[in-house]
């Protein structure tokens, strides 16, 4: 009987965590966002207590199925998902008042269930695909020559136009090598590079402490962002090493150190924001900046943007997919994120992109939208379980970190293909186990799989 208090403990502890991090949400969208970024949407209009409480279940009750072990690779994804998503969608477009409250409160429920629908894939069994029997040394012989070839052209095409440049000058940057570039298709070298090559050559050189397989894949990421300057490439230099440094500090579970350092990260720089009377200085303004606005919340501002967007306006009923629009008008000028950005900011170029729920939810469909994509995102998330099963799922996880940071940013479609999660699970699929080691049962994989059987049993992992 000791396991299963085990698994129970660490589930208080995780639904806990989760409620003070709600807490904190709550405060630093009413004293950080409201003041300091109202004008850029984050308005607050104190709801009555009813959506209040709503908002608050509805981020609650999913911490009782969340994941507390790392059994699978999607995992790390649904974590990004639930945290970067779920839980701003529940609050920033309550308090953003941009809809009124009943409407919102649909929203919301509509979100939980999407939610809720893809966590449903983990009820699966895996697919038990048949492995290819092919050798390490002709895995990395046909990797290592399409990653050169893919480097080799991006080198002919755009040397003349590598440069390492400011976020603020990324703009300029992508429309230099739009321009030269046009007519050499280049730009599926640089996807496959971004989504795919790099970020596999990082997770594997970290997990396996392979340094020079590690500063190939940043170099890697260093010669797309010259080339293209894309921000996820260069942010991938720090997530990566970062899910890394979580995977193997600490003896606590996953779920659990994912909650708490999440926690630790928005309580820290809340009270470091109290602790200078509101007043933070450049550098201090920055950081709050990067955290506090452009990543936790963001995600549930532009979940609001999308779901009033398309309450106005045409849906594209996928339209914005390439190979759909062949057959289905797409009925705007510009691609939609830039429509919304100018529509919620007048003036400004900006660009609204956001997660695959608004996306290839709201956007090509409203609300029954939502729910579809959802169902296709669970089917996404086991097929890449399923062709990374022969492997340590921290490997694949590390693998897929990329990927996981372009489910709560783009479209599910352009994750697939332009983002490299198809090319990332082909890899995982004909990636050789390591004998001995991510094939083998060591005594950590042991470990973790003995508590995802426990917690399966008593229907709290």
């Amino acid at each position: 009987m000791t396991k299963p208090r085990s698994t129970g403990s660490q589930r208080l502890l995780l639904v806990g965590g989760m409620a003070a991090y709600v807490a904190c949400f709550q405060w630093m969208y009413i004293h950080y966002l409201d003041p300091t970024w109202a004008y850029f949407g984050f308005d607050y209009f104190q709801p009555s207590t009813k959506y209040e409480v709503l908002a608050w279940v509805l981020s609650l009750v999913p911490s009782l199925w969340m994941p507390i072990h790392l059994t699978r690779p999607s995992h790390l994804a649904y974590w990004v998902l639930y945290i970067t998503v779920i839980i701003p969608s529940m609050f920033v477009p309550l308090f953003a008042g941009i809809n009124p409250p009943t409407e919102v409160s649909v929203l919301m429920i509509v979100f939980f269930t999407a939610f809720a629908l893809v966590g449903l894939s983990y009820l699966f069994p895996l697919l038990p695909l048949r492995p290819v029997r092919i050798s390490q040394k002709i895995f990395w012989a046909i990797f290592g020559c399409m990653g050169t070839g893919l480097v080799i052209w991006v080198l002919v095409v755009l040397h003349k136009h590598l440069h390492i440049v400011s976020f603020a000058d990324i703009y300029d940057q992508r429309n230099t090598a739009k321009d030269v570039s046009e007519g050499t298709a280049v730009s599926y070298a640089l996807m496959g590079l971004t989504g795919a090559v790099n970020p596999f050559l990082m997770g594997f050189g970290l997990y396996y402490r392979r340094s020079w397989l590690l500063l190939t894949g940043i170099l890697g990421q260093l010669l797309v962002y010259s080339a293209l300057g894309t921000k996820g490439s260069i942010l991938s230099i720090l997530f990566i090493p970062g899910v890394y440094a979580v995977l193997r500090v600490g003896r606590s579970p996953f779920g659990l150190k994912v909650t708490f350092g999440f926690l630790a990260v928005l309580a820290g720089l809340c009270l470091s924001f109290v602790y200078v009377g509101y007043d933070p200085s450049p550098i201090h303004f920055a950081v709050l900046f990067v955290i506090l606005m452009r990543t936790l919340p963001m995600g549930g501002l532009v979940t609001a943007w999308y779901y009033n967007f398309f309450q106005q306006n045409p849906f594209t009923y996928y339209s914005h997919v390439t190979g759909v629009n062949w057959f289905v008008h797409y009925p705007y000028a510009n691609f939609i994120g830039l429509e919304i950005g100018s529509f919620y900011q007048n003036g400004s170029d900006l660009d609204a992109t956001a997660h695959f729920w608004a996306t290839d939810g709201l956007e090509a469909m409203g609300l029954s939208g939502v729910l579809l994509i959802s169902v296709f995102c669970g089917l996404v998330f086991w097929v890449l379980d399923s062709a990374a099963r022969r492997h340590d799922p921290r490997l694949s996880a590390l693998i897929a970190t990329y990927a996981a940071y372009n489910f709560a940013n783009i479209s599910i479609f352009t994750t697939l293909f332009s983002g490299g999660l198809s090319l990332l699970i082909l890899f995982l699929y004909l990636l050789p186990p390591r004998p001995g080691m991510d094939s083998a049962p060591t005594r950590s994989k042991r470990r973790v799989l003995a508590a995802a059987r426990t917690a399966a049993s008593y229907g709290t992992g």
